[in-house]
């Protein structure tokens, strides 16, 4: 290992220290990249360079993890997912709810970033149930959004956003579920109360679930767009947590790119392989 390597490695270990996060295991050519271009910013040359910035403005590594950490978000990315949850998957969960006599209702947005999937979901339930002329109370409904990066998570608690973040709304929607603040877009309370932000770190091997859950019995579960930066050993470790988070029944919902490990394949049912959309059996 030379010089440079040994301190790329302690910086990773000193990010793993402060935050808890472990990014020897994610991609490292994602990681590098993503450091490097904080390096640039910064004007350090080299990771020894940057390791004694750090160690001199230790503010640099919130900057650090909030940059390492992946954020392509906007509201209802990917449309036809949002279309599935309404018109097939929460009609199928709510179903099997009413013939147990339940009506609690667990859904895991993982890897939540600012929070616009895990509101675009609130807001699908939310438009299904008036649809079928109920209401939120008439269920016991906690959405989880979680990240690793506080920044993320407060901003996602706040709920408000740029136009950007918002171009794929419909306006029936906009206009139902949004404040207009000068240039920003707020979601309505009655939404937000439906959502609760939490940090937790999916690669953890002390806690499968978010802790704020207590139990992890989960109905829906979307983990999107994140396995994907993960070594393959780190997302076997992350599926398994996963997997035993979600209820039998249960939906999972990966990104375009990703699958179901092999050993796992026999206990889904794919209901959507294009949106990469299973079921539990």
């Amino acid at each position: 290992m030379n010089n440079e390597e040994k301190y790329f490695r302690l910086i990773l270990k000193q990010l793993c220290k402060m935050y808890g996060v472990d990014f020897s295991e994610y991609r490292q050519s994602t990681i590098k990249r993503r450091l490097a271009r904080r390096m640039a910013f910064t004007g350090a040359g080299s990771y020894r360079e940057y390791l004694d910035m750090l160690q001199e403005m230790p503010q640099e590594y919130n900057h650090l993890l909030h940059d390492l950490t992946i954020k392509v978000s906007r509201f209802f990315r990917n449309q036809y997912v949002f279309e599935r949850l309404q018109n097939e998957i929460f009609p199928d969960i709510l179903r099997s709810k009413k013939e147990y006599d339940q009506n609690v209702l667990r859904i895991w947005c993982a890897g939540c970033a600012f929070g616009d999937e895990a509101y675009s979901v609130a807001i699908t339930l939310v438009e299904f149930l008036k649809r079928k002329r109920e209401k939120t109370d008439d269920y016991d409904i906690t959405i989880f959004g979680t990240d690793i990066d506080e920044e993320s998570l407060e901003k996602a608690r706040l709920g408000e956003y740029d136009g950007d973040a918002v171009k794929e709304v419909k306006r029936g929607i906009l206009d139902e579920y949004f404040f207009v603040s000068g240039d920003y877009y707020r979601v309505v309370d009655s939404i937000k109360a439906l959502v609760s932000f939490t940090i937790h770190d999916l690669t953890s091997e002390t806690h499968m679930s978010p802790p704020a859950g207590i139990i992890a019995n989960y109905d829906l579960m979307l983990c999107r767009n994140t396995l994907i930066y993960f070594s393959v050993p780190l997302q076997e470790r992350v599926f398994l947590n996963l997997f035993k988070s979600l209820n039998p029944g249960g939906y999972l919902i990966l990104g375009e790119s990703e699958s179901i490990p092999k050993d796992h394949e026999d206990s889904f049912i794919i209901k959507n392989q294009k949106e990469r959309i299973y079921k539990k059996i």
